[in-house]
């Protein structure tokens, strides 16, 4: 091995493990034999030696800074059901409604070890039925990026914020279930949104004596899933051709939705409940969806099929997805067969729903298997 050869190699092996994969045509017997060169000083050269001491030098403090900066969803993940209470002008909130204005709150919780931690925020009503109909709108929370800087946490500032609908034992069900369905999802693809379970006690700024307690979750910012899974977000196009987007992926999506009755969701007649990234790598577009209310799985009382359907109800299914090559349909459900246990499971572990909700879901669920996706291989 020349000296060309051991500065390349010691360059591979210091981007190898500050991004922890491999790099260029780095072969595991590669990056063997370059180990046994960086280990043995006399043969490695002053000037492999010198790139290698260099490069260390600099990135190093770039990967312990990278571990440093959690992001304030990762925060209030560290507890399963994080309790948090947010202090809001219960009139701005329905004044909001039809209007894209934000107001001011405070979020407050304490964290794994017992510290206070109080956040001044901004909220402003999101969505499109749920702002207008419910009693109770999802809402978008904003931190001061000052402040989170200041906190040394990631510079993510939003929290797509999902509420209860209605002031009735139902909406906190409907949510817990919606809740389910994003952690299944997960189970699916990597290209998933987290999401964070809270109790959330709303208190009345104007009223202190007037709260509210209900269940809540947040899902992560679009900024930070873009970082976490080397993405960036396609936000020039209401529609994309076809042919752009990454075949397994709007598959694995499409079927996801039909197994949990879901047809308040579009591709094919543009962007609706889903959304488009790119691969920083080169590859084709990933879909990732988001928002399952309209869903049999979930089974709200207002939720209705798409019109055009042919369904009476939204806890039969109907496929909404892009005609699959037929390789690629028996690869999706193959893989859906693999995580049905995983999926029961999940569902069986959840302790926020009794038994008779969580066996009922997981007999929706096993209608898709036994049943349905049968006919979905068929129709393709």
């Amino acid at each position: 091995m020349g000296n060309k050869d051991k500065n390349l190699c010691a360059l591979r092996l210091i981007l190898f493990f500050y991004l922890n994969k491999s790099i260029g045509n780095l072969s595991l017997s590669n990056f063997v034999q370059c180990c046994k060169y960086m280990t043995m000083g006399n043969r490695i050269g002053n000037n492999g030696m010198y790139t290698l001491l260099v490069g260390l030098i600099v990135l190093l403090p770039l990967a312990g800074g990278k571990a440093q900066n959690a992001s304030i969803f990762e925060t209030l993940g560290k507890i399963p059901t994080q309790e948090v209470s947010l202090e809001l002008d219960f009139n701005a909130l329905n004044e909001f409604r039809k209007k894209d204005q934000t107001f001011p709150a405070i979020l407050r919780y304490k964290t794994e070890n017992g510290d206070s931690v109080s956040w001044t925020v901004k909220l402003s009503v999101r969505g499109r039925y749920r702002r207008l109909f419910c009693d109770f709108p999802p809402i978008k929370v904003t931190f001061p990026k000052k402040e989170l800087q200041a906190r040394n946490l990631a510079n993510f500032n939003d929290l797509k914020w999902v509420t209860h609908c209605f002031e009735d034992h139902d909406s906190d069900e409907h949510l817990l279930r919606e809740y389910l369905a994003y952690g299944i999802y997960r189970e699916i693809s990597p290209y998933s949104y987290r999401t964070q379970l809270l109790k959330v006690t709303y208190i009345n700024s104007g009223k202190p004596h007037q709260k509210i307690m209900r269940f809540a979750f947040v899902v992560e910012d679009d900024a930070e899933i873009s970082q976490r899974l080397q993405l960036k977000e396609n936000k020039d196009s209401f529609v994309i051709p076809l042919d752009s987007l990454d075949a397994n992926s709007e598959n694995q999506v499409a079927v996801f939705q039909y197994m949990i009755g879901n047809t308040d969701w579009s591709i094919v007649k543009g962007q609706k409940n889903v959304k488009y990234f790119k691969p920083l790598n080169g590859g084709k577009t990933v879909v990732i969806p988001h928002d399952f209310d309209f869903s049999g799985f979930v089974n709200a009382g207002y939720a209705v099929p798409a019109t055009g359907t042919n369904i009476q109800t939204v806890r039969d299914r109907a496929f909404m997805g892009v005609k699959a090559d037929k390789t690629i349909l028996e690869a999706t459900l193959r893989l859906y067969r693999d995580k049905q246990n995983g999926m029961n499971q999940y569902i069986n572990s959840f302790p926020h729903l009794n038994d008779a909700v969580k066996k009922e879901l997981i007999r929706y669920l096993n209608s898709f298997f036994s049943r349905d996706a049968g006919k979905l291989a068929a129709s393709q």
